[in-house]
């Protein structure tokens, strides 16, 4: 990100926060940064991919997208690469071998002998952890040693929902947690649409 015209919306900033911090969190995957179908960066495997353009490392990424976002929050005017003004990047996921993405951006990644699921939201970790409680408490439970949690990037201010998992993909125990993660994607979601909405009413009421 440069100093120039702001072009980078707060939405389009927090999809490149996701995005980042899922990229520098979920083993193997790799994203390509487009827009208009023209590539302008590849971050992890993607940079192999023949393109020819500009790439970088996952750690790279979310250590340039964690900057431009404390000089945004700061007021700071900023340009992401060279879009012209009102165009959004478009954020594509390339999976490892197993690896899938469910509607919404919940991703599977095979890790050192399990699976890990996850997504992210812009959410703090504290409001997360209290939207998704609800849902934690009405959730059957889990197989013998599966793990759900949230991790927070401090970086990105990323609130991280993962679980680690012996299941294997299509199984029964699989589809139970595949329903919890879901179930908390769809209340953080929501969340995230309130509080959005909050903070444009206020925005036009100025």
């Amino acid at each position: 990100a440069t100093n120039g015209d702001d072009v980078i919306s707060d939405h389009g900033l927090g999809a490149l926060r996701v995005a980042a911090t899922l990229a520098h969190t979920l083993p193997g995957l790799a994203l390509r940064v487009e827009a208009g179908g023209r590539h302008l960066l590849a971050v992890g495997r993607s940079g192999d991919d023949g393109s020819g353009g500009p790439r970088c490392t996952p750690c790279g990424f979310r250590t340039a997208v964690g900057r431009a976002h404390r000089r945004h929050r700061a007021g700071e005017r900023l340009a992401f690469l060279d879009l012209p003004e009102g165009t959004e990047p478009d954020l594509l996921a390339d999976l490892p071998e197993g690896g899938a993405v469910r509607p919404g951006g919940l991703h599977r990644v095979p890790s050192s002998g399990r699976w890990l699921w996850a997504f992210a939201t812009t959410l703090p970790v504290e409001v997360a952890r209290e939207v998704g409680a609800p849902v934690a408490a009405a959730a059957p439970a889990l197989a013998a040693g599966d793990l759900v949690g949230l991790r927070w990037d401090e970086l990105t201010e990323v609130t991280v929902a993962y679980a680690e998992t012996s299941a294997r993909p299509g199984t029964a125990a699989e589809a139970a947690v595949v329903d919890l993660l879901e179930q908390l994607l769809a209340a953080c979601t929501a969340h995230e649409l309130v509080l959005a909405a909050t903070a444009d009413a206020a925005h036009r009421a100025l």
